[in-house]
C-alpha cells in the first residue's frame, strides 16, 4: 500500500433485513452502498442462519465486491459468536452446525 492511502477497511459483522429486528437493508441494498463507500469486500452475518447469503453473494459478485458469508450465532448461556466461511467447506461446515444446532432445538421443544 502506499504512504498516505486510505486503510481499507472490510465490515465483518452485517446483517441483512432477514435478521429480524437486527438489520433494515436487503442484501442488494448493502451492496450498492459498499460501492458507494469503496468497499472491495464485505461480510453478511445474519443471526442464527444464512437467511441473505445466495443473494448477497450474487448481487456482491455482479457489483465486483468480493462476498463473504458468516452467521451471527446464538451459543447457550446467550453468547454469541459470529463465524466466517473463508471456504466452500468452511460454508458448509457452518450449514451443518446451524442445521444441527435448529434440529437439537426443535428437539428439546
Amino acid at each position: 500500500m502506499r504512504e498516505g492511502a486510505p486503510t481499507p477497511y472490510v465490515e465483518l459483522h452485517c446483517h441483512t433485513c432477514y435478521s429480524f429486528r437486527e438489520g433494515a437493508s436487503s442484501p442488494r441494498e448493502l451492496i450498492k452502498r459498499a460501492v458507494e463507500l469503496g468497499y472491495r469486500t464485505l461480510a453478511v452475518t445474519d443471526r442464527d442462519g444464512l437467511y441473505g447469503a445466495m443473494e448477497f453473494a450474487k448481487a456482491a459478485r455482479a457489483a465486483g465486491i468480493r462476498p463473504i458469508i458468516g452467521a451471527d450465532v446464538t451459543l447457550q448461556g446467550g453468547y454469541r459468536l459470529v463465524l466466517l466461511a473463508a471456504t466452500r467447506e468452511g460454508y458448509a461446515t457452518l450449514s451443518w452446525l446451524i442445521t444441527h444446532a435448529r434440529m437439537a432445538e426443535a428437539e428439546e421443544g
